[in-house]
Formats: structure tokens, C-alpha cells, sequence
């Protein structure tokens, strides 16, 4: 919502902007009121007459880019993600018009640099955003009297934003305080306050031991020397642990715990060592043989150990992080997934590093899915006759659609690619060809929502811009998910006629909702007298891609 706020208040310093004509002041003058009493969609309405009667003024177009960038702010505050990209693209569209008009257009370049650096990084808009900012800021330490103190404030703020994003702490503090000398005692000064802040954050440093550095060697001498130092021995059993050897580990953790019986540092690592001695990721082996509860046994020391450690400890966020990471991961034996939940969380609320927290939040995903997947397996074992248990299987069953090559008729190109990330909802996906040089050749395929609303969203820009949805309804169909996909191309391009023989490429492109992750992949591919077969292995969201052309 202040992004919405800050625009309004934005809208209203800038309506002295001079107009290329009086009729066009009265359009500006009118849809400022109106955008001013709540109604940006008239508003929009006004200045898209001012740009029919008056197609050469940038200050049509900037306004008109605006209050679009107005509306998106809004959609996206009511979470209509989709929206609010469509509605960002066609404010860059009028920016770059107004731009285009007058290169030295100030309000163009401060609407444009907002919306850059406010998009998804994956837009690849954020660079080009700090570039109009910082032409904003130049221009008012130019001519302070024609670009006013608090236009460029509002810059500053945004361009502290942008750098924020790019991880430039430095810059992101300059510009903050720049926010903060121009527009002092303000709203904007005192969030940029805290934007500065927050770009320091102190997270908690992991406590440093008197033997840390300590190579096995030098500790097994000094504890030696010293037999009954319980705190050497803790710090001996971690550097075997480190080497993996687990089994003088854990002797001389134990020992460790036998000298002091309240030393958690000695149950965290103990329990540690017993969970990765179990084989890694084979919980049962040969030891199974001679005693059944082998495995639930040394499971349940594990966890004792670590709820030593943690009842000994509370506060050390360390092994709250590995009693979490046990818990969830070990078997439902256990019984203390809910344990192992709340303790991550402790984790992320806390001020650990983010490294800990990057990997408490992995966990505690792999911890929900766990819970989630209880709830799968009851249909499956208390209602197996039900349809909901057919939809289990269903949902489990990985994608994979393969092509029978002996019904595909040669020549042919097939592209086998695998899509690698499963979202809240199925992506948007399209696969399609162009030439060498960048000329739009064909679809291959796209997904239901892209290619039924065509240019009203466009959430796969560059499918959208090369193909202009040309041949989109031909070829649109159900959207596809995590798993591998295989299609074939006839050669033939849009207007049905074969394609000559060349080098093609093969794009594919994906975009995840609501993560907004997204990913595009090409591969060249020779058509001609011999097959050619080209693979590329590369990000996570479509991590393979195979094109083959079979003559």
C-alpha cells in the first residue's frame, strides 16, 4: 500500500509539469483531479483521449504510463500478480514513448525507473530502472531550480530501492541519505531510515571456541595433556565427526558427557554422530539382522541426545537448527516432525546467518511436505476403494509424455525437455523456433492461459513478443508440470510451408506462479542431409533440454 501512496503523493507534486498545449493541460488537469479523488481507471480514460488528440506530447504519454503504473501498484496489493504484470508492461510501453519523444523528459524517467526497479528482477527491467533514476537525480544536481528537491527525493528513494536489490549496500545507503537531506522529518526520510537500517543487520555470529582451528591431531595431543578437559574432547569428537571418522567421534563424545554431564555442546554433536553413522542415506543394513529395533534405537538416542542439547541450551540457535533438521528428516518412528517444525521456525524468526536460515527454510518445507503427504497416504490405506484415492496416485505420478517415433513422419526435430519445479499452480510454459537470426518460425506449443489470453497478460514476454501470437490458437493446450515433456516439430512454419534447410533454434521458456520464478533455454539445431542432436543442461526450472532433427 505505500508503494500506491507514494505514487499518489508523487502524481500530486508533478502536476506543475509544463503541457505542450493548453487543451492538453486541461486533460492533465482533469485526470490529476480524478486520479486524485480514487478514480484511476477515468483517469486513464481522460489521458488516452489526450494521446488521440495530441500523439506527439511525451507528457500525454508519461501521464497515461503513470497512472498505469498506478493501477499495477494496486493489482499487485490485491495480489492479482498477473495484472499487475500486464498492466507494468503497457506503463513501459507509454514511457518509452514519452521517452522516445524527449529523451530529456524527467517525469518519463522517474515513472520509468520506479516501475523498473519495483518489477520481478527476472524482467530484466532493474538495470535500466537505476539508469533512469540516477538521470533524474544528475538532472537536479544540474539545474536544482527546474527539477525540484522533492521530485528528486522521490528518486533517491527509489534508487536506493534498485540498489537495495542489486545487493550495492553502499549505494543504496547514499542515495537513502540523500532521501533523508532533501525531504527531512517526511514519511519517505523516515523510511529511508530504516532502509538503512536494515542494510547492516547483524546476524548472530557463531560462537568461536578456544580450540577452534584445531587440526584432530593437535586436539588428541592437548587432550592427552589434559584428560579431563570435557570441553577439548567435545572439540576432538567434532573434528573426527568432520573427517568422518564417527566411531572415534562418538567414543570420545561420550566421554565427554561422562566427564560433564551438562555439557550440551557434547550432546548436540553426539547426537549428530549417531544420526550420520547410520549409513547415510541407508537407515537399514546388515546390523538389521541381529536386531530388528536396530535402526528405531539409535533414532531415538539421536533425538535425545539433541533434546539434551537444546533443553541444556535454549538459546543456542545452532542446535536448534540440527534438533529441527533430525526431526523432520527422520522417519515417522520418531514422532517429532511438529518438534522439528518449531524449532526451524525458531530459526528463521531468530537473527541466525542467513546461510542457517536458507537452509532451516529448506527443511522446514521438506518438514510441511512430510505433513502434507500424511494426509495422501491416510486416503490411500483407510479409503483405498474411493475415487479421492485414484486422485493420490494421480497426483503422484510424475509427468512424462514421450512421442512414438515410428508414427512421426521424417523429417523431424523433437524437443524432449524436462521441466524441474513444482509451484502452487502448474507454470506457463512455450516452446517454440526460430531462425539463426532471430526470426519467428513457429509454435510448437503453449500453455492454456498464455495462449488463450494472448497479449491481455503476457506472462512469457519473450514467446509473446517474437511469436505476436500469431499462430497461438493452433497450438495452445492444458498447461504442463514438473516432469518430462516431448513434442515435434514438422518443420512447417505458421503459414504452413516448409522451413528451408539452415540452422534453427529451439526456445523454450517457463514462468512459475506466484513464486515468479522463471527461466528460458535455447538450443541450435542443424536441419539438413544429417541428424543432429543438441543438449542443454542448465538452471534449475528447466534443467534439461534435448532437440533432436532426425532426416
Amino acid at each position: 500500500m505505500r508503494f500506491i501512496v507514494c505514487l499518489m503523493l508523487l502524481a500530486i507534486v508533478l502536476t506543475s509539469t509544463p503541457a505542450a498545449a493548453k487543451e492538453l493541460e486541461e486533460y492533465i488537469t482533469e485526470s490529476t483531479g480524478l486520479q486524485e479523488g480514487g478514480d484511476l481507471k477515468q483517469a486513464v480514460a481522460v489521458m488516452e483521449q489526450a494521446i488521440a488528440e495530441f500523439p506527439d506530447s511525451p507528457d500525454a504519454y508519461a501521464y497515461f504510463g503513470l497512472y498505469r503504473l498506478m493501477q499495477s501498484g494496486e493489482a499487485s496489493d490485491a495480489g492479482d500478480f498477473m495484472g499487475a504484470g500486464t498492466l507494468s508492461q503497457e506503463s513501459v510501453t507509454m514511457l518509452d514513448k514519452a521517452i522516445e519523444l524527449d529523451p530529456e523528459h524527467i517525469n518519463a524517467h522517474l515513472y520509468r525507473g520506479i516501475l523498473g526497479v519495483n518489477m520481478p528482477e527476472f524482467m530484466g527491467m532493474l538495470d535500466r530502472g537505476i539508469e533512469d533514476l540516477v538521470f533524474v537525480v544528475k538532472a537536479h544536481e544540474q539545474a536544482p531550480d527546474e527539477v525540484p528537491a522533492d521530485l528528486a527525493a522521490t528518486a533517491y528513494r527509489f534508487l536506493g530501492m534498485g540498489y537495495s536489490k542489486k545487493k550495492q549496500k553502499d549505494e543504496a545507503k547514499t542515495a537513502w541519505e540523500k532521501v533523508i537531506e532533501l525531504a527531512p522529518e517526511t514519511p519517505a526520510a523516515k523510511e529511508a531510515e530504516e532502509g538503512i537500517a536494515g542494510l547492516s543487520p547483524q546476524p548472530a555470529q557463531m560462537p568461536k571456541g578456544e580450540f577452534d582451528g584445531l587440526s584432530s591431531d593437535e586436539l588428541r595431543a592437548k587432550s592427552d595433556v589434559e584428560p579431563g578437559n570435557a570441553d577439548l574432547l567435545v572439540a576432538l569428537g567434532k573434528a573426527y565427526m568432520d573427517e568422518e571418522r564417527y566411531g572415534e567421534a562418538e567414543k570420545v563424545l561420550r566421554e565427554a558427557i561422562g566427564l560433564d554431564s551438562l555439557n550440551a555442546g557434547g550432546y548436540k554433536w553426539l547426537g549428530i554422530v549417531i544420526a550420520y553413522s547410520m549409513s547415510g542415506e541407508e537407515l537399514y543394513d546388515d546390523r538389521i539382522h541381529e536386531n530388528t529395533d536396530w535402526a528405531i534405537e539409535h533414532v531415538m538416542e539421536s533425538m535425545g541426545y539433541l533434546d539434551k542439547a537444546v533443553e541444556l541450551a535454549p538459546d543456542d540457535i545452532e542446535a536448534r537448527s540440527l534438533n529441527g533438521i533430525m526431526a523432520v528428516t527422520f522417519p515417522f518412528f520418531a514422532g517429532r516432525l511438529e518438534q522439528g517444525i518449531t524449532n526451524l521456525q525458531m530459526v528463521l524468526d531468530s537473527n541466525a546467518p542467513d546461510e542457517m536460515k536458507a537452509e532451516a527454510t529448506y527443511w522446514m518445507g521438506y518438514g510441511y511436505q512430510k505433513k502434507a503427504m500424511t494426509f495422501w497416504i491416510n486416503v490411500v490405506s483407510e479409503y483405498p476403494e474411493e475415487e479421492a484415492a485414484r486422485l493420490v496416485f494421480e497426483s503422484m505420478r510424475p509427468a512424462i509424455s514421450r512421442l512414438d517415433l515410428s508414427k512421426q513422419r521424417r523429417p523431424v526435430v523433437t524437443v524432449d525437455f524436462v521441466l524441474g519445479f513444482r509451484d502452487e499452480v502448474p507454470p506457463q510454459t512455450a516452446v517454440w523456433v526460430e531462425t539463426e537470426n532471430g526470426k519467428f518460425v513457429r509454435t510448437i506449443y503453449v500453455s492454456g492461459f498464455s495462449g488463450h489470453v494472448k497479449e491481455v497478460q503476457i506472462v512469457l514476454p519473450v514467446w509473446a513478443s517474437t511469436s505476436k501470437f500469431a499462430d497461438a490458437d493452433a497450438v495452445t493446450g492444458a498447461s504442463v508440470n514438473v516432469g518430462e515433456h516431448m513434442y515435434a516439430w514438422d518443420l512447417m512454419d505458421a503459414s504452413g510451408e516448409k522451413v528451408d534447410p539452415g540452422t534453427y533454434v529451439v526456445k523454450v521458456e517457463t514462468h512459475y506462479w506466484p513464486s515468479m520464478s522463471y527461466q528460458m533455454v535455447e538450443a541450435e539445431v542443424s536441419i539438413g542431409e544429417v541428424e543432429d542432436r543438441v543438449v542443454v543442461e542448465e538452471g534449475d526450472f528447466i534443467p534439461y533440454l534435448e532437440v533432436r532433427y532426425l532426416p
